[in-house]
């Protein structure tokens, strides 16, 4: 009887998995056309853009036993370096924290304590001798979840290609959420080297 119910809940979670995965749609723009996407081999995340729907963040606060646990841009972050490894797409990913580093190392200057404008100009000038291209995810949270992923060659940070994902329910902040995004993402990157 166990077995059974065990087997009826692995299931129902599978089936749940499946339909939740169906029901994002994506769409990806290849903006330089003459970029060889197999030519990234080291992959810099930048820190997303990123801001927790007003749900998930009144049902924390009003400490809600199911309510999700508050994404933050550092468990996005360690989602898609993780997943690079998970999925074995053979590409060395770098996390913010990780070149933010290398930049105080080689320049003596703390990229985290500028502001914006002088942080950007600084990452631009400095992530060529890091990585071969980066990704700037930004995730919206308004009527509907979605990631956008924009990746940007290294080299002269002109725009290589945008990504974007939108969720089909209308609330669905979470890791889970966002770790299926990531898979999805690093699918289409894979998909879009074949070509």
């Amino acid at each position: 009887m166990k077995k059974s119910i065990f087997i009826v809940s692995l299931l129902a979670m599978m089936l749940f998995s499946i339909a939740t995965a169906f029901a994002a749609t994506e769409k990806t723009t290849v903006i330089d056309e003459n970029y060889d996407l197999k030519s990234i081999k080291t992959l810099a995340i930048a820190t997303p853009y990123y801001k927790p729907s007003a749900l998930s963040v009144y049902l924390n606060e009003n400490n809600r036993p199911n309510a999700p646990k508050l994404v933050t841009t550092d468990m996005i972050v360690q989602a898609a370096v993780d997943v690079a490894k998970e999925d074995g797409t053979g590409i060395n990913v770098l996390s913010d924290k990780q070149i933010n580093s290398a930049i105080l190392n080689s320049t003596g200057t703390d990229i985290t304590t500028l502001d914006k404008v002088n942080a950007k100009k600084l990452y631009k000038d400095n992530i060529k001798n890091y990585a071969d291209a980066y990704v700037v995810f930004t995730f919206s949270n308004d009527s509907f979840v979605s990631m956008t992923a924009d990746i940007y060659n290294a080299k002269d940070n002109s725009w290589i290609l945008s990504y974007r994902i939108v969720n089909g329910k209308t609330e669905n902040d979470t890791i889970e959420n966002y770790n299926m995004f990531m898979h999805k993402f690093y699918r289409m990157l894979t998909l879009t080297n074949e070509k």
